[in-house]
């Protein structure tokens, strides 16, 4: 690091308004820095024009003038707060004498740090600090906004009325459907509650606490049963992963892996494409939220695109955002931690087949999956992106970069070392015979016990809804087959089952069709839910084992065409696109194609499952 970046680090590390920021946080700033030398008389900017723009004085001396009255000179530190939350600037900035100054522009702050509260905090001191308080609360005086009256949402109204009217209707016609009274209780209670989801009249885990209240309350079911899904080990599972995800967020130990693999990476688009979606396939099994992963990753995103000097909204550009968003997202079935709705898979199974289907075999039962759906990205990418775009991707940057993280911190070290001991475990689970539950539980157990992680960190990582949801619609699963229900269910769609014996490669279509349909209509986790509690059972009827039945529902439920059916789409085109990074019409082409990927995948996937005895 050369004598001017070190006084240009220095500057920022002891700046007040960056005090609470991480190493990783002054090393993602730097690449947004621009250098402006003023001579003396120079305005900046001016009251009231648009504050765009956020400044640090690393020589020099520059003014804050409000009317003609100086309010502040500043030698050393940060200008133009306002750029972070305010529309327009509150006084001139005009240089003193001769300076230097690094501008970074509002959105790129704001990605870089975000709302963190030490830094909100440091902000608004500064800002007082430099302008008389009075003229301040004038500017900053909020506007009262009268909210517009709400509107009755049509499609509620309907969905509450079908959630009332159906299971009024099987109450009525259900003994002359052969239904006992439980069967015939259980049946109302699980339309309602599928209806609720459907029309999302709640959230998620609402009407699965209601279903299983109903069970509890009317007896039937016993708690035990009614409750399987909170002693499971996929609930702790799941727990376990949340933990370790949280310490590998909150270390930054990601942003390190990505900075270290661009020094030492060939200069070519091919391999800068490679190197953000492997860090994204290294992430899916260690978070399980496709969320979580992409607001992990739209920083990164962002940060290379620049690096790089790609055109925003360019095929370059649009080439590197889809394997940004692919790397972290469509790798997910072939781990078992990659997203929660997979551990509600997992618990459905039946016990022996959760012995087989540990995290390793899981992964190994995948491989195929994992290896056509790499290799039919790298082709299609490579023709529908095909651009002559040049990279100017500075490695003195990078090892500046490097230089600014330092060596790993305790922090660091410890997330790296709770992963390494989670692998361990996995690759040797044939010796020790340890339950993976009970391994991720252990991890976490360390971490928490050593104070890697806070306990507001902890409860705040944990998504506990989901785990309300998880352990609620294990027990309604597990009720329904306590009942009966499922195998009466089974009878009637045997003709469906049957083609799992005689032609799955049949089966495989319709029941992808049937997903895809499905969810133009029903949310991701809804979609799992329902299907398999209808198809697990029709598989061991079958003589197939139930987890490809399950594999294939869980991987075919997360393909979607239409930007609304994806949450973390949406997120990932909130933050990114919004900045014009990517193209979203071929970005979209691309994802509608990835469909296909899905179906070829599977269908190449049959020949292995039969050699592994699984179908």
């Amino acid at each position: 690091m050369d004598a001017k970046m070190q006084r240009l680090v220095q500057d920022l590390k002891s700046a007040d308004i960056f005090a609470s920021c991480s190493a990783t946080d002054i090393a993602r700033i730097i690449p947004y820095l621009q250098e402006r030398t003023l001579r003396a008389g120079d305005v900046l900017f001016e009251a009231g024009s648009p504050a765009t723009t956020f400044y640090l004085v690393s020589s020099g001396t520059v003014a804050l003038l409000t009317g003609k009255k100086t309010t502040q000179e500043i030698s050393t530190g940060t200008i133009g707060e306002e750029s972070v939350y305010e529309e327009r600037y509150l006084s001139d900035a005009i240089a003193v004498t001769d300076a230097t100054v690094y501008a970074i522009d509002r959105e790129h702050l704001r990605y870089v740090l975000g709302s963190g509260a030490g830094f909100m905090q440091a902000l608004y001191r500064s800002i007082i600090n430099h302008h008389v308080v009075r003229s301040l609360a004038g500017a900053l005086r909020p506007t009262r906004v009268e909210a517009a009256p709400e509107r009755p949402d049509r499609l509620k109204i309907i969905g509450w009325v079908l959630a009332i009217a159906l299971p009024v209707v099987i109450l009525l016609a259900g003994g002359g459907w052969g239904m006992d009274w439980k069967t015939k209780i259980f049946a109302t209670v699980a339309v309602s509650t599928i209806v609720m989801w459907i029309f999302r009249l709640a959230h998620e885990f609402i009407p699965s606490i209601f279903a299983v209240l109903v069970i509890l309350i009317l007896d039937i079911a016993p708690p035990e049963v009614a409750l399987s899904g909170f002693t499971s080990g996929s609930f702790f599972m799941a727990l376990s992963i949340f933990g370790l995800s949280a310490v590998l967020v909150s270390s930054g130990l990601t942003y390190r892996l990505v900075v270290t693999l661009l020094r030492f990476v060939p200069r070519s688009k091919f391999w800068y494409n490679m190197t953000i979606m492997l860090v994204g396939i290294f992430l899916t099994p260690l978070m399980p939220s496709a969320n979580g992963r992409i607001s992990l990753a739209n920083p990164i995103l962002v940060d290379m695109v620049d690096s790089l000097g790609y055109r925003k909204g360019g095929r370059a550009a649009t080439d590197l955002s889809v394997a940004t968003f692919s790397g972290f997202t469509l790798f997910s079935g072939i781990f078992l931690s990659s997203k929660s709705i997979h551990f509600v898979i997992f618990g459905l199974l039946p016990i022996q087949v959760q012995e087989q289907f540990n995290w390793g075999y899981w992964l190994y039962a995948s491989l195929v999956v994992g290896v056509v759906l790499l290799a039919l990205h790298v082709v299609v990418s490579k023709y529908l992106f095909a651009n002559d775009e040049p990279t100017n991707l500075s490695r003195e940057r990078v090892e500046t970069q490097q230089q600014v993280l330092g060596p790993m911190s305790t922090h660091e070290w410890a997330a790296l070392g709770g992963i390494v001991l989670f692998l361990l475990g996995i690759a040797t689970s044939t010796i020790h015979k340890i339950d993976l539950s009970w391994i991720g539980l252990t991890v976490l157990y360390v971490v928490l016990a050593l104070e890697f992680l806070s306990k507001k960190e902890f409860t705040g990582s944990i998504d506990w809804t989901f785990l309300i949801f998880l352990g609620t619609l294990i027990g309604l699963v597990k009720s329904m087959s306590y009942i009966g229900l499922d195998a009466g269910i089974g009878k009637h769609l045997l003709w469906f089952g049957m083609y799992t014996r005689t032609n799955f490669a049949l089966f495989v279509l319709l029941l992808g069709a049937s997903i895809l349909v499905l969810r133009f209509f029903i949310p991701n986790n809804a979609t799992v839910a329902i299907l398999a509690a209808i198809f697990l059972p029709i598989a061991e009827i079958s003589g197939v084992n139930p987890w490809v039945v399950g594999y294939i529902i869980l991987f075919m439920s997360d393909a979607w065409l239409l930007p609304y059916q994806c949450t973390y789409y949406l997120q990932f085109e909130e933050l990114a696109h919004k900045d014009g990074i990517y193209d979203s019409r071929l970005f979209l082409k691309y994802n509608a194609i990835s469909v296909l990927f899905r179906f070829a995948a599977v269908y190449a996937s049959i020949p292995f499952w039969k050699y592994l005895g699984i179908l």
